[in-house]
């Protein structure tokens, strides 16, 4: 994904430049603003784009851009960053350019005359009105959505509702973009790039708004067994086709009058059931997710991710936080049935007696001939430099809280791992 937000801004600069070599604009502030405003409105509006076609979650996304969702739901927040600070800008090219063009002596700005406009001319003459007015009530709309997006007590289905009306606001926005570029630059290289954007930005937004995401990885799904202790949930499911998951990855679930939610597959089964651990952790999973039965109909989405097991290091660390044990349980059927060197698994939670899942993952551990060492929170804390006191894995994987899996990583490097060598699982998307 690096590779293509970066190429992005390389071409669309390059293009600006040579749109100006050829066809240079005339030397007065009106004319120089333009182009100001033409390439920061255009960044701004490609890397708005991209965001919303992460959040519209294609079929091809991943292999594309060779980056697995976890990790492009992180690229969508820094996207949507800078595209709210060149969105800024480019509400404020005039003041921001204003005394750097004093500085300059410039010709003056001409006069033009237009005589009374009838038929298309006049429809295309307020349709520019429209544009400049339309686009300064999105924008401020655009930037107040862009501030509630990162208010964590907005609970998940009201921030995610609102999220959506990103893609009204490209909708109306379309409209500036396209009306504003002047018709000489139309079929210019960078003119070509910002069509190109907004048709591009236009599709995935009405797909958000008409199917909703990730229809392309959708199936309906059968629940046939649920149960929930002390806070946490296991759900197997029947999809109607299969679905071709590996062990690591995850998927979404849909509930009835609900949005999805990702969810890593603790269990591919041997008859075609997925089984997914679900802790009560917000709204929807203390307040929805306990109350499903056995019968009820679910969609589930992916697969998704490329956090998968790779058995060719000798030595591994697996870490696991409360419920991201998940994957590892994944992993470590895998690992039952497939020769790997020495692997051990560290699992903090609050106590083994709290823990609903402790005797399963033990056995499962037992069985794939892994390490399991486990830090009760209630007796001790797991120090991270504690970890490589004996010896350093080749690879670390992990799957914990940001702070957990940021202080780990940090002490595997300054053991002497190599950062490239540890990988994460991410769920901490907004």
């Amino acid at each position: 994904m690096r590779k293509i937000v970066f190429g992005f801004c390389a071409l669309t600069v390059a293009t600006w430049l040579l749109n100006l070599g050829f066809n240079p604009p005339a030397m007065n502030g009106r004319s120089l603003t333009h182009e100001v405003f033409f390439l920061n409105g255009v960044l701004a509006w490609g890397l708005m784009a991209m965001a919303i076609v992460i959040a519209a979650r294609p079929a091809w996304l991943e292999k594309v851009t060779a980056t697995p969702l976890d990790e492009l739901y992180k690229w969508h927040r820094t996207l949507g960053i800078w595209a709210a600070v060149l969105t800024l800008f480019h509400f404020f090219t005039k003041d921001v350019m204003r005394p750097v063009l004093s500085l300059f002596t410039l010709e003056p700005v001409p006069k033009i005359v237009r005589g009374e406009l009838t038929g298309f001319d006049a429809f295309w003459a307020w349709m520019r009105g429209f544009a400049v007015e339309s686009s300064e009530w999105a924008t401020l709309l655009g930037l107040v959505l862009f501030v509630v997006s990162f208010i964590s007590i907005v609970r998940y289905h009201k921030w995610l509702s609102s999220h959506k009306l990103f893609s009204v606001l490209f909708l109306i926005l379309a409209v500036h973009c396209i009306r504003l570029t002047e018709t000489e630059d139309f079929l210019t290289p960078f003119g070509l790039i910002n069509v190109a954007v907004t048709v591009i930005g236009c599709y995935y937004s009405l797909k958000l708004l008409i199917r909703g995401a990730g229809r392309e990885k959708s199936v309906s799904a059968e629940i046939v067994d649920a149960n929930t202790n002390n806070g946490l949930t296991l759900i197997t499911v029947k999809p109607e086709k299969p679905v071709d998951i590996r062990y690591g990855e995850f998927a979404f679930l849909g509930t009835s009058g609900h949005e999805k939610h990702p969810f890593s597959v603790a269990g591919i089964n041997d008859d075609g059931t997925l089984t997914f651990a679900v802790k009560a952790l917000g709204d929807y999973t203390r307040d929805v997710v306990p109350m499903l039965q056995k019968g009820e109909r679910v969609i589930v989405e992916g697969p998704w991710g490329r956090f998968r097991p790779d058995f060719s290091a000798q030595k591994q660390l697996w870490l696991a936080g409360g419920v991201g044990i998940a994957p590892f349980c994944a992993w470590m059927q895998d690992a039952a049935k497939t020769a790997h060197g020495k692997i051990r698994l560290v699992w903090c939670i609050k106590s083994k007696e709290s823990e609903p899942m402790f005797a399963n993952v033990e056995k499962m551990a037992e069985r794939a001939g892994i390490r399991l060492e486990v830090f009760e929170s209630a007796k001790k804390r797991l120090n991270a430099e504690s970890l490589f006191a004996g010896a350093v894995p080749d690879t670390v994987a992990l799957c914990a809280g940001e702070g957990l899996a940021s202080a780990v990583s940090r002490a595997y490097v300054e053991a002497g791992g190599n950062a490239d060598r540890v990988r994460k699982e991410h769920f901490n998307w907004r």
